[in-house]
C-alpha cells in the first residue's frame, strides 16, 4: 500500500477487538503500515481520558495539533511483552461527541480515575460507590466505531504527556 501523505486515507480496513468488562470491543480502523506514517512524540499528545487499559492504555482520547483522535492499540497482542505501538487516528466532530458522551456515562457509574483532562469536559462526579455493572450494561449495547474512513495522523510507541 502506498500512501500519498501521513494524511492520506487507507484503502483498506482491519477490525481491532478485545474484551473487557464490558463485553466485546470492536473498532474498525484504516489498514496501515507504519512506515509510511508520522511517528508522533509522546509530548505532542495530550491525554483527555483512557478507554480502556491493559498494562498500558488499549485506547485513548488524545489531542495531537489541537485536533480530537483516538489513540488505539495497533497490531498487538496486548499481552505480550513488545513495547505498545498506537495508531493515532483523528476524530470527527460526530465521533467526539459520542467519545464524550461515553466517557461521561463512564465516569457517572464507575468514576474519573481515568480522566486527564480540565474542565472542558463535562461530566457528573463519580459515584459512591461505583457501579461498573449498570455502566458495561449499557456499553455493551454501543455499535462498533467505523474509523474506516478517517484520517491516520500518525503512530507512537509512547505513554502522552498528561
Amino acid at each position: 500500500m502506498t500512501w500519498a501523505s501521513p494524511r492520506a486515507r487507507a484503502s483498506a480496513s482491519v477490525a481491532i477487538e478485545w474484551m473487557n468488562d464490558g463485553g466485546r470491543r470492536v473498532r474498525q480502523v484504516p489498514l496501515v503500515e507504519l512506515s509510511t506514517l508520522a511517528k508522533i512524540e509522546s509530548s505532542e499528545l495530550r491525554l483527555l481520558w483512557v478507554n480502556d487499559w491493559y498494562d498500558g492504555p488499549l485506547e485513548a482520547v488524545v489531542e495531537h495539533a489541537g485536533s480530537p483522535c483516538l489513540m488505539v492499540l495497533h497490531n498487538e497482542d496486548a499481552g505480550s511483552e513488545r513495547p505498545y505501538t498506537w495508531l493515532v487516528i483523528r476524530l470527527t466532530a460526530e465521533q467526539r461527541a459520542d467519545e464524550e458522551r461515553w466517557h461521561g456515562i463512564y465516569a457517572a457509574h464507575v468514576g474519573d480515575h481515568w480522566c486527564f483532562h480540565d474542565a472542558a469536559v463535562e461530566h457528573p462526579p463519580p459515584p459512591v460507590p461505583p457501579r461498573p455493572d449498570d455502566f458495561f450494561a449499557q456499553h455493551r449495547q454501543r455499535p462498533p466505531l467505523d474509523m474506516r474512513n478517517n484520517v491516520v495522523v500518525g503512530w507512537a510507541d509512547e505513554m502522552p504527556a498528561r
